[in-house]
């Protein structure tokens, strides 16, 4: 059970219950986020839409820094609702399954693990190395690496909040793609 109770609907802003209305299942992630001002989740929303639906960053990179970042930060419910999306984008089961131990597998391509290394780099101690930046350079524009820090950044905060409340993962939770319509 959740150490904080999740946003009660029938007093919530209007904006909030919109945002809430807006999704085919309302994720406890969601609800819990609700709790935060009307402006806040409103805007938190906005930009976890923006950097899943709208971004120059190729989604499968999205995907594989995400699940890394729920790897390193230990959130279970990160990685659970993230593993349908990062299938339905291209992401191998042999990757699902290597990315807790990434460094040795074989299954990813060079710019896959230097996004790798870069989120760790970032989720673990804030700064990507210049090192690992330049590498990036040679693959991403300057829009993507971008996105890729904001990506990283923020579903590091939402793995916080989910391991410091601890959000329940729903029954259906990584049963379903949630977000069908995330470009590839």
């Amino acid at each position: 059970m959740a150490l904080l109770p999740y946003v009660d609907e029938s007093t919530a802003p209007e904006k909030t219950r919109e945002i809430l209305g807006n999704t085919p299942r309302k994720l406890n992630v969601a609800r819990m986020m609700a709790n935060a001002s009307e402006a806040v989740f409103h805007n938190f929303s906005r930009l976890g839409n923006a950097l899943l639906t709208k971004g120059k960053l190729d989604s499968k990179l999205r995907e594989i820094a995400i699940l890394r970042t729920a790897k390193v930060s230990s959130s279970v419910y990160e990685w659970t609702q993230h593993v349908p999306i990062a299938l339905a984008v291209g992401v191998s089961e042999d990757q699902l399954a290597a990315i807790e131990h990434w460094e040795p597998a074989k299954c990813f391509s060079e710019l896959e693990r230097l996004a790798l290394r870069f989120t760790d780099e970032v989720a673990r101690g804030v700064k990507g190395k210049k090192e690992t930046l330049a590498e990036l350079q040679k693959h991403l524009g300057q829009g993507e690496i971008v996105e890729l820090i904001m990506a990283i950044g923020f579903w590091g905060m939402v793995a916080r909040v989910l391991e410091t409340t601890e959000v329940d993962l729903e029954d259906f939770a990584g049963k379903v793609n949630l977000l069908a319509r995330s470009k590839k």
